[in-house]
């Protein structure tokens, strides 16, 4: 599963028809991209491609229309998880044991994690302490943390889940992990100190890569076991990227050019200097500022999605969309 927040749709790999799914809004579901040249299995979305592990490659997808533009053979035995820091893209090898990290602009590859020990699957990138942390397939199945420079492993935490699939982070950056045996998904809290909690989902089946969807506030599981998609809301965590989360009282204001390339003008009066956070599409403080008076605000180093300016002292907040 990947939850494309500009678009609000979900899209879906279909391994047994080689196809991409989407689903819109409305219910209504569609082939995204159909006959592709071998099963996909994870996909990612990043800028304006969807990126999906087929084979041993990857391949990707214009949003707008489905177009193959990416294709790069990586020689790997079964590529499965797959997740980008926005520059990047990181890729498990489900066979070997490995993770790659891939340069989609360049087109190039190199191995970042030589033998992950235990069996990979899931990955996401934290945004939070910027590594990976990826799941483990098996009995007792481990969550590991990857250095993205040196590819460093080390373990988070071990279960006492047996094959965990997939794996996203919710709006307080909680890790939430997928397992067959029990079907269920569960969340650890970033330091992996507190027991870890049961979310009560259900009509699981065989729960694959699963991905939190920050407009509507829940996950969403595809069903490996009945070819099924299940929502699980989050009552928490429902106001989505338009709202600033427990913002009672704030209301909204407006940035140009939006979406934005980097520089933005907020829409609003100021008359002091004025503090701004930026939080990302999960409600995370990824920055902050003082925006002066007639200034303008400059984005261009943050990654390509959704963000909030949030200015709590005078309760206003922004989305913006940084191409």
């Amino acid at each position: 599963m990947e939850y494309d927040t500009i678009g609000n749709r979900c899209f879906v790999s279909c391994t047994g028809s080689n196809a991409i799914k989407q689903r819109a809004a409305d219910g209504t579901v569609t082939d995204f991209v159909a006959g592709i040249s071998g099963a996909p299995y994870g996909i990612e979305l990043k800028g304006d491609t969807l990126f999906a592990c087929v084979g041993g490659g990857l391949k990707g997808y214009l949003l707008a229309d489905g177009t193959e533009v990416f294709a790069l053979d990586l020689g790997a035995t079964f590529l499965n998880g797959l997740t980008t820091d926005g520059v990047l893209l990181y890729t498990t090898d489900f066979s070997a044991k490995k993770v790659y990290r891939v340069d989609p602009s360049a087109g190039t590859f190199d191995v970042l994690v030589n033998n992950t020990i235990s069996t990979p699957n899931g990955i996401v990138y934290d945004a939070a302490q910027d590594r990976l942390v990826m799941v483990a397939w098996g009995s007792n199945a481990t969550l590991k943390a990857v250095d993205k420079q040196t590819g460093a492993v080390s373990t988070l935490t071990t279960t006492t889940l047996t094959n965990i699939d997939g794996i996203t982070i919710d709006c307080h950056g909680n890790f939430i992990v997928a397992s067959w045996s029990p079907d269920k998904l569960t969340s650890y809290e970033p330091t992996f100190t507190a027991p870890a909690v049961d979310l009560g989902a259900l009509g699981l089946n065989n729960p694959a890569d699963i991905d939190f969807d920050e407009v509507n506030g829940g996950i969403w599981a595809p069903n490996s076991g009945s070819n099924t998609v299940t929502f699980h809301a989050m009552p928490e965590c429902s106001v989505g990227v338009n709202d600033v989360p427990g913002a009672q009282g704030y209301t909204t204001i407006q940035a140009r050019p939006n979406p934005t390339d980097g520089l933005i003008h907020i829409d609003l009066p100021l008359t002091a200097p004025t503090p701004f956070l930026v939080l990302n599409d999960r409600g995370l403080l990824i920055a902050s500022g003082t925006l002066k008076p007639y200034g303008m605000l400059d984005v261009s180093s943050l990654a390509s999605g959704v963000y909030v300016i949030d200015l709590p002292s005078i309760k206003r907040y922004v989305r913006v969309v940084k191409n």
